[in-house]
């Protein structure tokens, strides 16, 4: 399953918000630099779908806000 996300970096609070089945916008603490902003949105999709960090792969969009994950 592909899982659209559009990230806000650099939020003062980290939050979620589901825009239909496969699609979500959110938004977290870190800088996007060296990918740590992509791995705090895996981390917090990953606790939203209940799933562990290594079955979410990040499979377009590695330096845009608009990336695309895979679920496994």
């Amino acid at each position: 399953m592909l899982i659209r996300v559009k990230v806000h970096p650099q939020a003062k609070r980290e939050r979620i918000e589901q825009l239909d089945e496969n699609a979500f916008e959110i938004w977290v603490r870190e800088k996007p630099l060296e990918g740590k902003a992509t791995d705090a949105v895996r981390r917090v999709l990953s606790q939203e779908l209940g799933l562990s960090q290594q079955m979410i792969r990040l499979v377009r969009g590695a330096n845009s806000r608009n990336k695309w994950f895979e679920v496994r």
